[in-house]
C-alpha cells in the first residue's frame, strides 16, 4: 500500500509531487487556521472553493486513489491524527512554520515542491558570497536558464534585458481597459459561502471585507482561461500604463494571476510561454512581454528566495525602527474616510475586492504604513490577510523589505517614500482630492506630501550618504526651522486621522 499525500490548500498541483506512488490523499480544511486572526471574505471563499475542486479533479483523474476531505477540523493536527501509522508526505510547504509543524511536530516526510522554479536551497546557493542581492542580475540568469525572449545567439531580444524606459508611463484621460476573465460559479462557491456563514455567526472565524461574486481562477481549467483572456485582450498594454492609477479601473491592464499562481493551479513557466508566444506569432509588443516576464520569473521567484533565506528574520526585521500601530484607516479596508482620495479608493477596492495592484499596493498603501512609521510586522500580517492572493513568503520580502525598508536596505538601495507629486503624476487620484499635492504645510497640504518631508527629516542621517537619497535631502536642507515646524505638525495631523480612521 503507497504512502498518504497530504495536500495543502497553496500547493494544488496539477503534478503534485507528494502523489507519486500514493494510495491516499487527505485536504484539511482547519477552523483554527482560518480563525487565527481576521482574513478577508474572498480570500477565504476563494481558498476554500480552490481546495474543494482539486479534490473533485483528483477522484476524476486518479480513481484508484482515495480522496479524504477533513472539512471544519479543529486543527492541521486534529485531522492527521486520523491517519496514526500511516507515512505521510507533503511538499515542501511554502511557509516557514507550516515546515516546523507538519515535518517536527507532525512527523510529516516533506519532498521537493515543483510549484516555484528555484527551491530555497539553490536560491541560497545563488546568494552566498554576493555583496548585492538585487533582482536583475537573477532575472537575467533566469532568463538564461529558461530561454526566454531571446535571440538564437543567447542575448536578449530586443538587445536590451529591461524595457522601463518605454513602460510605466503616467496615465492619460480617458484611459480603460478591457474586462478582465470572470469565472462562473457554481455549486461549490454556494456551498464554502454557506460555511463561512455558519463559521462567523459561530464565532470560530473573523472576516473582514465584503463578500461578492468570486472575481479570481481557482481551478485548472478557470486558470488558463484566464491566462488566454490576459495575453489576447489585456498583455499588449500591460507595459505602458503597468504602474497607472485610475478610479473606476481596478485592474486595468494587470493579469490578475497571482491568486492562481500561489494557490498553485497555475504554473509559471506555462504564464511566461504563453507571453512570449504572444510577442514572437502575434507581435504583442516586446515592452509589454518583458515587463510582464519580469514579474513572473524576475520578481516573484527573487522574492520567494529572499523569504526562505530570511525566513526566520522577517518577523523581527525593523530597520527604522517604526512603532505605531497598524492605522485603524487601513486595518478595517473600506470602512472609514480619511478624504485622503488615494488611500479611500484603494482601501474600497481592497474591502470590496480583496485587490489592489502591485504599484497602489507599494505606493499608497506601503508608502503610507512607512510614512506613518507602522510597524513592519503589523503591515505584513494585514497585507497577508486583507488581499486575495496574500501569502506570508509573498508580504514579507514585499511589504516589509520593499515597502516598509524593514531590512534596511537588503533589497532596496533606497526607501519606496514618496509624497503627493508622485500620486499627483501617476493617478488620476488628486483632480478630485480636497488636498493639493504641491503643498506641504496648511490645512490643505497633501498628508501625503506632509509624512513624506517628515519622514526624510526623522530619518536624515540613516541616509546621510546614500547617492540615492542626495538629492531629496539637498531639498530638505533648504526647508527653515519654521517651515519644518510646519511639516511636522500637519505630518502629526495626519498620523492622527489614520490612526483614528477619519480626516
Amino acid at each position: 500500500m503507497g504512502h498518504t499525500a497530504v495536500i495543502l490548500g497553496d500547493q494544488l498541483l496539477r503534478d503534485h509531487p507528494a502523489l507519486d506512488g500514493a494510495s491516499r490523499a487527505v485536504l484539511v480544511e482547519s477552523t483554527a487556521l482560518m480563525g487565527r486572526r481576521p482574513v478577508h471574505r474572498r480570500r477565504l471563499h476563494a481558498v476554500l472553493v480552490a481546495l474543494r475542486a482539486y479534490a473533485q479533479e483528483l477522484r476524476e483523474r486518479h480513481p484508484d486513489l482515495e480522496v479524504v476531505e477533513h472539512r471544519g477540523a479543529a486543527s492541521f493536527a486534529d485531522a492527521l491524527a486520523a491517519h496514526e501509522g500511516e507515512r505521510l508526505v507533503a511538499a515542501h510547504p511554502n511557509r516557514r512554520s507550516a515546515v516546523r509543524h507538519l515535518r517536527d511536530d507532525l512527523g510529516v516526510e516533506l519532498v521537493d515542491s515543483t510549484q516555484f522554479l528555484v527551491g530555497p536551497e539553490r536560491f541560497a546557493a545563488y546568494a552566498r558570497g554576493r555583496r548585492t542581492l538585487t533582482m536583475e542580475h537573477f532575472y537575467r540568469e533566469m532568463r538564461r536558464e529558461h530561454r526566454v525572449l531571446l535571440d538564437d545567439a543567447g542575448e536578449p531580444l530586443g538587445g536590451r534585458w529591461n524595457f522601463d524606459a518605454e513602460n510605466r508611463r503616467p496615465p492619460k484621460e480617458g484611459l480603460s481597459a478591457p474586462a478582465p476573465y470572470r469565472p462562473r460559479e457554481g455549486e461549490l462557491d454556494a456551498a464554502v459561502r454557506d460555511d463561512l456563514d455558519r463559521l462567523v455567526a459561530a464565532g470560530a472565524i473573523t472576516t473582514i471585507g465584503q463578500d461578492g461574486p468570486r472575481h479570481v481562477a481557482v481551478t485548472h481549467d478557470e486558470a488558463r482561461r484566464a491566462l488566454r483572456s490576459f495575453v489576447d485582450e489585456r498583455l499588449r498594454d500591460f507595459g505602458p500604463w503597468q504602474d497607472a492609477m485610475v478610479p473606476g479601473e481596478r485592474m486595468l491592464f494587470h493579469a490578475n494571476l497571482s491568486a492562481p499562481l500561489n494557490l498553485g493551479v497555475l504554473d509559471p513557466l506555462t504564464v511566461v510561454r504563453a507571453a512570449e508566444r504572444a510577442h514572437r506569432e502575434d507581435g504583442v509588443p516586446l515592452q509589454s512581454v518583458e515587463g510582464f516576464v519580469r514579474q513572473i520569473i524576475g520578481w516573484r521567484e527573487y522574492v520567494w528566495g529572499m523569504y526562505w533565506l530570511r525566513a526566520d528574520e522577517w518577523p523581527q526585521r525593523n530597520a527604522l525602527e517604526a512603532d505605531r500601530p497598524l492605522p485603524v484607516a487601513i486595518a478595517a479596508p473600506g470602512e472609514h474616510e480619511t478624504g485622503w482620495n488615494c488611500l479611500d479608493t484603494t482601501l474600497t477596492a481592497v474591502g470590496e475586492d480583496a485587490y489592489a495592484h502591485h504599484i497602489e499596493r507599494l505606493m499608497v498603501l506601503g508608502n503610507i504604513m512607512l510614512l506613518h512609521g507602522t510597524r513592519p510586522v503589523e503591515a505584513l500580517r494585514w497585507f497577508e490577510t486583507a488581499f486575495i492572493d496574500g501569502a506570508e513568503w509573498v508580504m514579507a520580502p514585499n511589504a516589509m523589505g520593499m515597502a516598509l525598508y524593514a531590512d534596511g536596505g537588503e533589497m532596496m538601495t533606497k526607501p519606496y517614500a514618496a509624497g503627493g507629486n508622485y500620486v499627483s503624476k501617476m493617478s488620476r487620484h488628486c483632480p478630485s482630492c480636497r488636498y493639493d499635492p504641491k503643498q506641504r504645510t496648511g490645512p490643505d497640504a497633501c498628508p501625503l506630501s506632509a509624512l513624506y518631508w517628515d519622514f526624510l527629516d526623522r530619518h536624515r542621517d540613516r541616509f546621510t550618504g546614500n547617492h540615492r537619497m542626495a538629492m531629496p535631502l539637498k531639498t530638505l536642507g533648504r526647508f527653515d526651522p519654521a517651515e519644518l515646524a510646519a511639516i511636522r505638525a500637519r505630518a502629526d495631523d495626519a498620523r492622527e486621522e489614520l490612526d483614528t480612521g477619519g480626516g
